[in-house]
């Protein structure tokens, strides 16, 4: 579906972490395609992910419109999804399914955006 995008990806993993692999795989299939959906379609989109003694932290950026305030306090919300993008696929469940997961693992999703971030 994406093979035309490109996908910058950096991993820094020093340190063991105990997960659900399937879930956080799940989760970051979930972050990924809202990237890719809602990012610039002719820049990359950045995966980054590191760990430390005491974390597991994952991001990705794209290159999209900035995020309207309001719809950013409701984006871990179900069955939300931007008001101007209904012709898109799905239901709005990715990024609160993505959220929960997040949860289950002691963990929590936030949400930036700004062209800064992107950098």
């Amino acid at each position: 579906m994406w093979t035309d995008r490109e996908i910058d990806v950096a991993f820094d993993f020093r340190h063991p972490v105990r997960i659900d692999h399937p879930r956080l795989a799940q989760l970051f299939s979930n972050l990924l395609g809202n990237a890719l959906t809602h990012g610039a379609a002719d820049a990359p989109v950045r995966v980054r992910a590191s760990t430390t003694p005491e974390a597991f932290e994952r991001w990705v950026a794209n290159a999209g419109e900035p995020i309207p305030e309001n719809s950013m306090e409701r984006l871990f919300q179900p069955f939300t999804r931007p008001l101007d993008n209904m012709a898109k696929q799905g239901l709005g469940l990715g990024l609160y399914i993505a959220s929960q997961i997040a949860s289950a693992h002691g963990g929590t999703l936030s949400v930036g955006s700004s062209p800064a971030i992107y950098v």
